[in-house]
């Protein structure tokens, strides 16, 4: 999602970046104090960080969830609708929140 975000933002000025678990943390965070205009997350990576404050979502305009369907198999439901719905992130009406998977579960 991350690669395509950037290839439609091409010289456009939207910052984007991305944040997933298995990866160094460090510079992860780096380039989100820079300031982005869209964030690609995993959940677990995305909580970690706005339970460290080193992310805010208030001023966020596109939050793009991706695995979605393993998270929910895995059983973070919970997880992901506490980001969308509690985590200080602006009304659905100023932001769009993005969800993505190869496959949801039929509950």
């Amino acid at each position: 999602i991350h690669a395509e975000a950037n290839k439609f933002a091409y010289q456009t000025g939207v910052k984007i970046a991305v944040a997933y678990g298995g990866a160094p943390i460090g510079q992860q965070l780096r380039v989100l104090e820079r300031g982005v205009d869209i964030l690609v997350a995993t959940p677990g990576r995305l909580v970690d960080m706005i339970e460290r404050e080193r992310v805010s979502l208030k001023k966020i305009k596109y939050l793009a969830l991706d695995e979605a369907d393993r998270m929910l198999d895995m059983g973070f439901e919970h997880q992901i609708r506490n980001i969308v719905q509690q985590m200080n992130m602006p009304a659905p009406g100023a932001r769009q929140t993005l969800l993505f998977s190869a496959t949801f579960p039929d509950n």
